[in-house]
């Protein structure tokens, strides 16, 4: 029965990083990640149709997530390169304000 508490920690941690990702905790959700991979990984075949229907559900949480964190990087991108002109602008100011 180890398989089925793997799989059943693999589904806790799964909802876990869902969670995590949902409230920007992109660091939580790595570490929770890290603990699940090698859970995943020691899964062997052949699995039952009930584990294969969480795997799936854990696949489309995992999508879900990738899609998240690609919007989270793009939009931390966008305000970091406005901070950075924000500054250029700021020092432009300075230099011309001291003469």
């Amino acid at each position: 029965m180890q398989a089925r508490a793997d799989i059943e920690r693999i589904w806790q941690l799964t909802k876990a990083i869902e969670q995590a990702a949902a409230v920007g905790e992109w660091e939580r959700a790595s570490q929770l990640a890290s603990e699940r991979s090698p859970l995943l990984m020691s899964l062997t075949a052949p699995q039952t149709p009930a584990v294969l229907d969480v795997l799936k559900q854990v696949h489309a949480i995992d999508a879900q997530i990738a899609e998240a964190a690609r919007n989270a990087k793009t939009e931390l991108n966008t305000e970091y390169q406005a901070a950075m002109q924000a500054t250029r602008n700021a020092n432009l100011y300075q230099r011309v304000a001291q003469f």
